[in-house]
């Protein structure tokens, strides 16, 4: 079972067209992959740091995404034992 991190971000950050292409996308990879999911919070400035590092700009959900991996790996971020079990 693989883990798939997913860009969180603050409620005044976000538009209501950003829970409708997060919640496909979700299911997109809940049916394509035998994933769990780990939200990690990303904030814009962090985002905007992450794709002034990037060799092509990306400002992309998947570019998102990327962001949140990398943040949620550097701060270790796993899934709790229980949410491993019902996904």
């Amino acid at each position: 079972m693989g883990i798939e991190y997913i860009a969180v971000i603050s409620e005044e950050d976000y538009h209501e067209m950003w829970l409708r292409v997060r919640e496909r996308g979700k299911l997109r990879v809940m049916q394509q992959r035998d994933a769990v999911f780990v939200e990690v919070e990303v904030r814009p400035e962090e985002f905007g740091s992450y794709c002034k590092s990037l060799r092509r700009s990306d400002f992309s959900i998947t570019a998102l995404d990327r962001c949140a991996r990398a943040k949620g790996i550097v701060e270790g971020r796993r899934p709790p034992f229980a949410a491993s079990k019902i996904a």
